[in-house]
Order: structure tokens, then C-alpha cells, then sequence
């Protein structure tokens, strides 16, 4: 806490405040208006940076008009500590880069929440000017991503918000402690995009269990590191299928044949686990002469392969509908293969 409140303190009963004093001093005007009635000469005359002071010293506790008067009027340094018991390094400096107009009581506080901490402060400490909407943004981040630098890469408030969200959520499922590891990690990133995609991957969980174990030929995907080498080396959009499986709808494996190929099975309300699709690199179709020893050993394990439930609903569909013909098997078997 960064809140002192004076032995002199005592409640302010708001007082009409005119509208200079309402224009400068925001939410504020009615409490120094309480202290210093209209012309309000002491608090219009401070400079900015006293007059944040005072405004954030309000937003912490009641002054009476003596502690009021001092903070207008003391050395900064000395004022800054009447008025805030551990005050953050670099507020001083901060206090004149603020603008001319008040803040209000949440942005005082997000401001003392970044000056706080380290990798925030410094983002500050070189601004030429602080902008009360970055801070809004900034102090909307926990403090294990504030601290690790993350809130370099942030561009507005909305995008902190969706951070804030990915972290609070990822604490919630796997525990503070992972989550802070994650947000580490995330610090890396070079850019917002980066970031994004960074904080996408950790909210996806590792996948269940593979339904089967595999062959000697047949190799599970069993976790997202194994899922986003296989999109690497296949440069296909596996990664972006990757939810299904950690959601346990899909499974991937690999077929270390000659070509080789990266399939999904998924769960079929008819048929159980059913091969879904099967492609080469590139998203390449499987040559039908190939096709044959991956189908034999899928069956094998028990995988359907065929028909999924909506193919065969969608042909029972069409059946009497004259002159168009019922989708063939063989069409089906074809689609599992190529595009």
C-alpha cells in the first residue's frame, strides 16, 4: 500500500467548484473545492506536477487544508512522501509528464501498480510524455506479466485485457506457478503478434492420451510439441487443427511409410474412430498405390475407415430425390485422401 494518510485528516464535504477547477481537477473539483473555496487560487496557481500530487494523495485519503497546503508547497521530493508513505521510484519524474488535466481515482492507482514494478517503470522512465490511456492499458496486466516486460509489446487497452484474461485463466487450470513460467516465457516474444500466438499455444492443454498406441509404422502425436514439428515438416495447417485434439475430438499420427503422410482419426457417433483425413506434405494427396498398407493397418487397429455418420446420413438423405444420384462409397473412401 502506498496510502498515508495525515493525523490531520479529516472529512471534506464537497464544495462548489467552478468550471476551470472542474476542467483541471476531473472527479477532484468538488473535495478542493472543499479546501480551498472559489477562486481557488492555491490549487489553479500549483504546477501540474502538484497538482497530480495532490489529486493522487486525494484519491488515497482525506487532507485537511494544512496537509494540503504543504504538498502544494514543500520540496517535491519531501511532498511526494507527506503524501504517499512508500511512494514508487520515479514518480517525481512522472508526476510532471502527466498533462495538464486531472486523472481520475483508477488511473492514480494503475499508475502507482506500474511505477511499481520493474520492466513497467522503465517503459515510463523513457517516455517523453506518459499517456493516461497506455497506463490504463499497462495497469490492467497481473504483475508477473508487468514485471517481465510483456507490457512493452502492448498497444492498448484492449489488448491487455485479452492478455490479462489468457493469464488469469491459465492460472485458474494449471496453477499460479505455471502460469508465471508461461508469462516468462511469453516475454520473449518480439513482437504483439508473436506474443499472441505465444499465449495461444499455452492456452491450449496437452492432448489426452492417444486412443491407440500405434505400430512400427504408425506414430501417435501425442503432445503439442510433436503436433507443431509435424506442421513444421509437413507445412500444413496442423497447427491450426491442433484444438481438436486437445479437446479430445481428434487424434493425429504419422505414417512413416515411403511417402510418408500426417492423418486425423476423430470420434464418429456411428462408427467410433474413423480416419478423418490423410494428406502428404504441402497438403499433397496420398498416391492411391500408397494408400492401401496405411488403410490395412488402420483397420487393424480397429479405425473405421469409410464412411463417416454425416456422409452416410446425407446419402440416406438423397435417396429417392431422382435424378440425382446417392454419393458412392468410393467418393467417400477418395475424399479421405485428396481435396
Amino acid at each position: 500500500m502506498f496510502l498515508f494518510r495525515p493525523a490531520s485528516a479529516v472529512p471534506l464535504r464537497p464544495a462548489p467548484a467552478s468550471p476551470l477547477l472542474t476542467h483541471l481537477a476531473g472527479e477532484f473539483a468538488p473535495a478542493i473545492a472543499a479546501l480551498w473555496p472559489e477562486p481557488h487560487a492555491p490549487f489553479l496557481m500549483a504546477a501540474a506536477a502538484r497538482r497530480h500530487l495532490l489529486c493522487l494523495a486525494l484519491a488515497q485519503a482525506e487532507f485537511g487544508p494544512i496537509a494540503a497546503r504543504a504538498i502544494l508547497e514543500r520540496p517535491l521530493k519531501q511532498a511526494v512522501r507527506q503524501a504517499l508513505r512508500d511512494p514508487p521510484l520515479g514518480l517525481c519524474r512522472a508526476l510532471g509528464r502527466l498533462g495538464e488535466a486531472s486523472w481520475t481515482e483508477a488511473e492514480y492507482a494503475g499508475l502507482l501498480k506500474v511505477l511499481a514494478l520493474r520492466a513497467s517503470a522503465k517503459l515510463l522512465r523513457h517516455s517523453p510524455a506518459i499517456d493516461r490511456a497506455r497506463v490504463r492499458a499497462l495497469a490492467r496486466l497481473p504483475n508477473p506479466l508487468l514485471d517481465r516486460g510483456t507490457a512493452l509489446l502492448l498497444i492498448d487497452e484492449a489488448s491487455a485485457g485479452v492478455l490479462s484474461e489468457a493469464f488469469e485463466g491459465l492460472a485458474r487450470r494449471d496453477g499460479a506457478a505455471a502460469a508465471e513460467a508461461m508469462a516468462a516465457h511469453w516475454s520473449q516474444a518480439p513482437t504483439l503478434a508473436a506474443l499472441a500466438e505465444a499465449v495461444r499455444l499455452d492456452l491450449e492443454p496437452e492432448p489426452p492420451p492417444p486412443p491407440f498406441a500405434g505400430t512400427e509404422r504408425l506414430r501417435p502425436l501425442a503432445d503439442k510439441a510433436a503436433i507443431l514439428d509435424a506442421a513444421a515438416r509437413y507445412r500444413n495447417c496442423l497447427r491450426d487443427q491442433m484444438h481438436w485434439a486437445t479437446n479430445g475430438d481428434s487424434a493425429f499420427y504419422e505414417w512413416l511409410g515411403e511417402p510418408s503422410v500426417v492423418l486425423e482419426i476423430t470420434r464418429d457417433r456411428l462408427c467410433g474412430w474413423r480416419l478423418d483425413q490423410a494428406r502428404l506434405a504441402d497438403n499433397k494427396p496420398v498416391p492411391p498405390e500408397a494408400r492401401g498398407p496405411l488403410v490395412e493397418t488402420l483397420r487393424g487397429l480397429g479405425v473405421h475407415v469409410g464412411r463417416s455418420f454425416w456422409d452416410l446420413d446425407h446419402a440416406l438423405r438423397r435417396l429417392g430425390q431422382a435424378p440425382a444420384r446417392p454419393s458412392l462409397e468410393e467418393d467417400a473412401l477418395a475424399a479421405l485422401f485428396e481435396e
